[in-house]
């Protein structure tokens, strides 16, 4: 696909999650490769604003030797990790059915503890289910037969009462896809 195909697609059909400083607005979507590999987690996102962030951090780093947050760090981070596919790779897009609808995520809160978040979600049907992340939103597993846009509600989960649910549902990873324009 072009870039500009991507960002009408996106501009069009996705609702983005709220920009969050230094980052923009970021789309969540399915993807096609052009190789027939389907991605069903695809965030779509800024080229300058991630390339602004590495310039700032590598220059507040650049006289650093801390091996944990120090320039050399930094530049790991931003050059060897993440999931990334390129634009020209992608074939075709689609809504992803494990992207909670951003109303949603916001609802998320309570149930903290030691770097986990754990709530619950109750579906169009009825059924609730437990869910936890530590930190990632952008894509949750979902029980079978579910979307992410069958969620009815999120709420705190509350501990002592029986669980619902033995299994609890986890966020998903990711890839991320950069583009300029955005």
């Amino acid at each position: 696909m072009r870039p500009k195909d991507i960002i009408e697609f996106v501009k069009k059909y996705v609702e983005p999650l709220p920009a969050y400083p230094p980052y923009g607005e970021r789309y969540r979507v399915s993807a096609m490769m052009t190789d027939g590999t389907s991605l069903p987690c695809v965030v779509i996102e800024s080229a300058p604003r991630i390339i602004d962030l590495a310039l700032k951090r590598f220059e507040e780093t650049r006289t650093s030797l801390d091996p944990y947050s120090g320039y050399r760090a930094i530049v790991n981070s931003f050059v060897t990790s993440g999931n990334r596919v390129n634009d020209y790779d992608l074939k075709q897009l689609a809504i992803s059915p494990y992207a909670m609808p951003p109303s949603r995520i916001q609802e998320i809160k309570g149930g903290t503890s030691m770097g986990w978040t754990g709530f619950c979600v109750r579906m169009k049907d009825g059924m609730e289910f437990r869910f936890g992340t530590t930190f990632l939103v952008e894509f949750f597993d979902m029980p079978p037969g579910y979307s992410a846009a069958d969620i009815l509600r999120v709420f705190p989960e509350v501990h002592g009462e029986e669980e619902k649910q033995k299994r609890v549902y986890r966020e998903k990873p990711f890839f991320t896809c950069y583009l300029n324009g955005l």
